[in-house]
């Protein structure tokens, strides 16, 4: 679930819904009870690794068959780049 998560975090930055990573974290720490102590559900996504997390969004998809797993592009994009998603926006 938390890779869903990060996958639809990255679509609302995609979209311009949100425009710093920052607020995606406080909003999850403060609104859903996200651990503090792991900085938010992005900080948490760059201390795992993009790169991991597409990689399970994509192992999930095709072990499901199922569009709702697809790595969005600019997550997809963050890996290809090798970035985070606070690398990104400095």
């Amino acid at each position: 679930m938390l890779y869903l998560m990060i996958n639809e975090a990255a679509r609302c930055l995609e979209e311009g819904v949100v425009d710093d990573p920052g607020a995606i974290d406080i909003a999850m720490i403060m609104g859903t009870g996200f651990p503090a102590y792991r900085g938010g559900l992005l900080r948490y996504a760059d201390s795992i690794g993009v790169d991991k997390v597409v990689h399970e969004l994509g192992r999930l998809r095709d072990k499901f068959q199922s569009p709702r797993f697809e790595p969005c592009p600019y997550l997809l994009n963050l890996k290809n780049k090798n970035e985070t998603f606070y690398s990104h926006r400095q």
